[in-house]
């Protein structure tokens, strides 16, 4: 038997969710995947890139998490129980006055998380570290997300 594994790229942005609280910083995303396999053993994600647009906020530190699908085998001390978060930065900019109009950055970790299935539905959260909410509701705030889910399949001979 050999193994194959079938890869999903998904990027979401802040300007098309299927539903919003950009007050909270709340997206849903439908996700349609165009083929999928009904065998698959094991799902790995991966964040390939983040983008956030944080204009006229002083936010100092942003975590993606993802409501509805987390890293099983895996701990977090804000939850208590699995990790949630997916993404995170920090402006390198902390300095008193310097925190506005930033423009922060997320790309390529080699770190998989865990999935336990391929997701119909995200429900992603843009907060600050210590979860409080970020509006987003001003237009000159928006982000990107690119992700990455790594399908295993076995194949027979």
């Amino acid at each position: 038997m050999h193994g194959g594994v079938d890869t999903f790229r998904i990027m979401l942005d802040s300007e098309n969710p299927l539903t919003q609280d950009e007050t909270i910083g709340e997206y849903t995303f439908h996700i349609r995947l165009p083929f999928t396999r009904s065998d698959y053993k094991k799902y790995v994600l991966y964040v390939d890139n983040f983008s956030i647009s944080l204009k006229g906020l002083t936010t100092q530190s942003v975590h993606v998490r993802l409501l509805n699908l987390s890293n099983y085998n895996s701990y977090s001390s804000q939850t208590g129980g699995n990790n949630n978060i997916i993404a995170y930065v920090y402006s390198p900019n902390m300095t008193a006055d310097r925190t506005t109009d930033l423009v922060l950055n997320y790309q390529g970790s080699t770190a998989p998380y865990h999935v336990s299935s391929l997701p119909n539905n995200l429900a992603i959260k843009i907060a600050e570290m210590d979860n409080a909410n970020i509006n987003l509701s001003s237009a000159n705030n928006f982000w990107t997300l690119n992700l990455r889910i790594d399908a295993y399949y076995e194949m027979s001979c």
